[in-house]
C-alpha cells in the first residue's frame, strides 16, 4: 500500500510538473507574439522610416518632374513598410500625361519611380489627345502641344482614322512632306491638308488600302510633275479612278488683277503623265 501510495505520488508530481512546464512554454509563446505584433505595428506605423529621398526614372518630356515629386509626397500615406504602393500607383496613373508607374522600395529610406509618359500622335476633335497605342486621354488645355496632327471626325472613329493617318503619313513622308491635319465629315468623305498648306481631297473613308491607292496617285503625280511648282498648288482631288485633278492657287498680276497661272485643273491620266496645260 505505502509503494503504491509512492507511486501515485510521484505520478502527480510529473504531471504537475509537465503542466507547469507547458504552461511556460505557452506563456512564453505568448509573450513573443505580443512582442512580435508590436515590434510589427511599430513597423507599420506611418512615421516608422519615412521616406527621404524621391528618385523619378523616365524619359519624361509632358511631366515636370518637380511637380511630380510634391505630388508623391503629399499623397505618401506611411513609411517603408506601411506605404500602399497600389494606392500611389493608382493616384499617379490618373494623372493625364502618365501612361505607367512601376514603385520600388529601397531601403532603408529612398522611394523609385519608374514613369512611363504618354506620346501624343494626334489632337482628337480639338479637346482629347491620342496616344501610341491608340489610346484617349485629356490634358489640360494649356498643355496641348503645338506642333501636332489634328484629326476631326464623327464619335468613335479615331481608332480608324489613326491607321488611315498611319498609313497616309508613311507614303507622304516619302516625298518629304507631313500631314498637318486629317478632317471627316458627317458623309465620312476625308481631306487631308499638308503642313505647305496643300489640300487633298479623297474619298469615303474605307479601309487604308483604299486611301493608300488614292495617296499613291498624288505621290505619282507629284514626282511626276508637282514637286518643282507645289507652292502654287491649292487642293488636288484624288477621287478619281484614272487620274486626279489640281486647282492652282490665284496669283496677284503685276497690274493687281487676279490671274491663274495655268488651268484650274490639271488632271493626271492613270499613265501617269500629265494632260498639257
Amino acid at each position: 500500500m505505502g509503494a503504491r501510495k509512492i507511486s501515485r505520488k510521484q505520478d502527480e508530481s510529473q504531471l504537475a510538473q509537465l503542466i507547469t512546464a507547458r504552461r511556460v512554454k505557452l506563456l512564453v509563446f505568448g509573450s513573443l507574439l505580443m512582442v512580435c505584433g508590436l515590434f510589427i505595428y511599430k513597423l507599420y506605423l506611418p512615421t516608422t522610416l519615412p521616406f527621404k529621398k524621391i528618385q523619378v526614372y523616365g524619359t519624361l518630356q509632358w511631366v515636370d518632374r518637380e511637380k511630380l515629386n510634391a505630388l508623391v509626397l503629399h499623397d505618401i500615406n506611411g513609411g517603408f513598410f506601411s506605404l500602399d504602393v497600389k494606392q500611389l500607383k493608382q493616384n499617379l496613373e490618373q494623372l493625364a500625361w502618365i501612361e505607367s508607374v512601376s514603385i520600388r522600395r529601397v531601403w532603408p529610406d529612398v522611394l523609385q519611380l519608374m514613369v512611363s509618359e504618354q506620346q501624343p500622335v494626334a489632337l482628337w476633335n480639338g479637346e482629347s489627345i491620342i496616344n501610341q497605342n491608340g489610346g484617349l486621354f485629356m490634358p489640360a488645355m494649356e498643355q496641348l502641344p503645338d506642333e501636332i496632327v489634328h484629326i476631326t471626325g464623327p464619335e468613335g472613329m479615331y481608332e480608324t482614322l489613326v491607321d488611315h493617318y498611319n498609313a497616309l503619313s508613311a507614303l507622304t513622308a516619302d516625298l518629304g512632306l507631313q500631314i498637318a491635319n486629317i478632317d471627316v465629315n458627317e458623309r465620312r468623305a476625308m481631306k487631308v491638308t499638308l503642313s505647305n498648306g496643300v489640300q487633298l481631297f479623297l474619298g469615303r473613308v474605307r479601309d487604308t488600302s483604299d486611301s493608300g491607292t488614292e495617296m499613291m496617285r498624288f505621290v505619282r503625280a507629284y514626282k511626276a510633275t508637282l514637286a518643282p511648282q507645289i507652292d502654287r498648288v491649292q487642293f488636288v482631288d484624288l477621287r478619281y479612278t484614272n487620274g486626279v485633278a489640281v486647282r492652282w492657287k490665284q496669283q496677284v498680276g503685276l497690274h493687281g488683277e487676279n490671274s491663274l497661272h495655268g488651268k484650274n485643273n490639271l488632271p493626271i491620266k492613270s499613265n501617269n503623265r500629265v494632260a498639257k496645260s
